[in-house]
């Protein structure tokens, strides 16, 4: 039977294509010729020879097809021996690592070196043959390379700490920076100009000191300025010689006030006390004799002479002061042992701010 043709007409719905009962009709009558034809339909009927159990069907090129072989080895099917030829087993040595060269698979060495990758290689890949001590490892761009650490020692000193803290503005955000700023005397502070704005602790006055215009300023301590309605406290304020002989005289420096108010001197050892307000009135009067009153506007603001470890209470109460062009906190003391033996002498003066 021929193929029967379903009429579809010119247009859809125009009434001239077959009924949908005749065009179903000859769609039965086609496929019950199709499957009365190929039903029983074999390879043979396509000339195509039956193969062997595990063989493939191929096409041939020509437009026929066969049986083969399922794999290249010349097996029934694809086995391990065709793994085998296909990855090139057959050119690998012990160690070897499988590597896809860009047309198949090929076996070479693990690394440049050896048939393993070994320490050597690590060491080769890293380029530590050439590695002083105290260098790091950092990638160039390219490659490995040791570097130092910071910009010009083979390891991170304390040179390059201080560059690194120095080199710019120390921002702790927020946290505490703990360290010890103390001095044991005032003239172990730096230098007030390099270091302007700077704030330490001198042990031997017990004061703190700021840098300011050139000089270190001192601050009053709360004993000093009082703790009410403004009035300061009386303070003691001492200084000890070294140790010296008997009938020998020597200067020392008591830290107080630029302006005071003198109420006892004590001694703890006999001896000849004698306050001044200026250092050249100090050196003035070292000739002068211990059975001799010193002349009137000599800088001698008060002078006691004690016969052992003594407080001598200074009645009425005198105001010393510091007379220097630039007046100091400082006052000058000339102590001369008469406690009858070699010995260093502490002398305490109770005193009261008067002047800031």
């Amino acid at each position: 039977m021929a193929k029967l043709i379903i009429n579809i007409g010119e247009e859809a719905n125009d009434g001239t294509g077959d009924p949908i009962r005749s065009a179903m009709s000859k769609t039965n009558a086609n496929f019950t010729e199709l499957y009365d034809n190929i039903g029983d339909l074999t390879l043979l009927d396509l000339d195509i020879e039956d193969g062997e159990d595990g063989q493939v069907l191929t096409a041939n090129g020509d437009g026929t097809f066969s049986f083969a072989a399922g794999g290249s080895g010349g097996g029934s099917a694809y086995v391990d021996a065709d793994v085998d030829v296909h990855l090139n087993t057959s050119t690998a040595s012990s160690g070897q690592i499988l590597s896809w060269d860009g047309s198949d698979y090929d076996w070479i060495a693990a690394a440049s070196g050896g048939g393993s990758y070994a320490n050597a290689d690590v060491d080769a890949h890293l380029n530590n043959s050439s590695t002083p001590s105290g260098k790091i490892l950092s990638w160039n761009g390219s490659d490995y390379a040791w570097v130092d650490q910071a910009g010009s020692g083979a390891s991170y000193s304390d040179s390059d700490a201080i560059a690194a803290v120095v080199g710019a503005d120390l921002d702790m955000g927020g946290n505490k920076v703990l360290f010890g700023n103390v001095y044991s005397a005032e003239g172990d502070l730096p230098s007030a100009s390099t270091y302007h704005g700077m704030f330490a602790h001198v042990h031997g006055t017990g004061a703190a000191y700021f840098a300011h215009s050139g000089s270190w300023v001192r601050l009053a301590n709360q004993s000093e300025v009082g703790g009410g309605g403004g009035l300061p406290s009386r303070s003691d304020k001492s200084a000890a010689t070294a140790s010296i002989a008997n009938g020998v005289s020597t200067d020392i420096d008591i830290t107080g006030f630029k302006g005071y108010g003198l109420y006892t001197i004590t001694t703890s050892a006999a001896a000849w006390v004698t306050i001044y307000a200026t250092n050249t009135a100090r050196s003035a009067d070292n000739s002068r004799l211990e059975t001799t009153d010193p002349a009137p506007d000599s800088g001698i603001i008060a002078e006691v002479i004690t016969t052992g470890a003594q407080t001598v209470m200074i009645s009425p109460g005198v105001i010393g002061y510091n007379l220097e062009s630039t007046p100091t906190t400082n006052i000058p003391v000339k102590v001369r042992n008469k406690s009858g033996g070699t010995t260093a002498i502490t002398v305490t003066l109770n005193v009261l701010q008067l002047e800031a």
